[in-house]
């Protein structure tokens, strides 16, 4: 049963960003993207990379009245003793200001996760969050997680300050739960955290991020688990 609702999640993304592309008025849109090289992909606290460094390639879709959609690729390695493989997360949601005279924005839409070369791992969420300044914080659900057949909701917090015309600061701070997982399934309660500086220049992003992740509970290991970790993660990123 989660299995086909996580199934129907990611068709209904595909659906929805495939709609907004033919439909969306193309002289108003703005597309944007970056090409990344990271040292570490982490994915909520979590290496999807194995520790190394990998290529990533992200893709936005912008229009004027709020809708928005995306395509992010990463290669990823999953599990150690396996080849490389690809993820792919396509994403479409709606913003909206709160008020004429407010800076506060809201937003909600829904992700796909597609892993061609692990597809039990494929997962489809829904999302609603709130944005103001430099300040942005969002809940995510998924009715099956990550190849891990049960519901998750994942809770983040984010913000980023400029500390000069090139320089910024930013943090992140989220938590992983599994609403009906039992004992000897799953680490549940996961927190993990970032805080990290960036430096723009042209067309080109640097950033360098200390990142830590701690587990409430540790249970014996299964996908998509690895213990508490500390790590520095640095990125390089060409705009366009």
């Amino acid at each position: 049963m989660a299995t086909h609702k996580g199934a129907v999640l990611l068709k209904f993304c595909a659906i929805f960003i495939l709609t907004l592309f033919a439909f969306e008025g193309k002289a108003y849109a703005q597309v944007s993207g970056s090409v990344t090289l990271v040292s570490d992909y982490s994915y909520r606290g979590i290496s999807l990379s194995d520790g190394q460094a990998v290529p990533q390639l992200n893709l936005v879709y912008d229009s004027p009245d709020g809708w928005y959609a995306g395509a992010f690729g990463s290669k990823v390695r999953v599990y150690s003793w396996t080849s490389d493989g690809e993820q792919i997360l396509l994403y479409s949601g709606l913003s909206r200001r709160l008020g004429l005279a407010s800076g506060m924005i809201w937003e909600a839409g829904v992700t796909g996760s597609l892993f061609p070369n692990a597809t039990s791992l494929n997962y489809g969420e829904i999302f609603t969050g709130i944005m103001m300044d430099n300040l942005s914080a969002r809940i995510y659900y998924s009715p099956d997680y990550i190849g891990l057949s049960m519901k998750s909701l994942y809770l983040e917090a984010n913000a980023d300050y400029a500390l000069h015309e090139r320089i910024d600061v930013f943090s992140h701070i989220g938590w992983l739960t599994y609403p009906d997982a039992k004992a000897g399934q799953v680490a549940n309660n996961r927190l993990d955290a970032r805080i990290g500086f960036g430096v723009n220049f042209s067309s080109w992003k640097l950033q360098l991020a200390y990142g830590t992740t701690k587990q409430r509970h540790t249970y014996s290991a299964v996908r998509y688990q690895s213990p508490a970790r500390s790590n520095l993660v640095f990125s390089a990123s060409y705009l366009f």
